[in-house]
């Protein structure tokens, strides 16, 4: 009977490991299924920055999929991000609102640069100020993300 104690822990003990590794897989695995919601505030005109901002973002979807809420609020310099004619990045920013990721005009901004809000790329919204959009959305939980 002593001869079948060692075998039986070392079994336990597998098991144990097994079950443990298990475990963290499915927590893991929980962990990328939560909702990424986050913020992208572009107040600058640069748009080398602007496309590495909008890169972020690709790379976001990619990695948690449906399974976010992105909202891109420009104001300020990085209003003309928005701007027909002017944007650098206008078919990049139809694919992003294609795959769900929300883009935010500032109206102040808008007005301040006399831009009339018909110029804005389809389906672009405006919001009266766009950081207190940012500010909003941070209080509803987005994590903030600038590029």
């Amino acid at each position: 009977m002593r001869r079948w104690i060692l075998p039986i822990i070392a079994l336990l003990v597998v098991l144990v490991f097994v079950v443990r590794e298990q475990s963290q897989a499915e927590n893991n695995s929980k962990e990328r299924r939560q909702m990424i919601k986050a913020v992208v505030h572009v107040n600058f005109s640069d748009p080398e920055r602007q496309g590495h901002g909008l890169k972020n973002v690709e790379n976001i979807l990619t990695e948690v999929g449906n399974n976010s809420e992105i909202e891109i609020v420009a104001h300020g310099a990085g209003i003309f991000l928005l701007v027909q004619g002017e944007s650098k990045h206008a078919d990049k920013i139809q694919s992003l609102i294609d795959r769900q990721v929300k883009f935010m005009a500032c109206r102040n901004s808008l007005r301040d640069k006399s831009i009339a809000e018909d110029r804005l790329l389809p389906g672009v919204q405006v919001t009266a100020a766009g950081a207190v959009e940012v500010l909003r959305k941070q209080q509803e939980g987005f994590g903030y993300f600038k590029p």
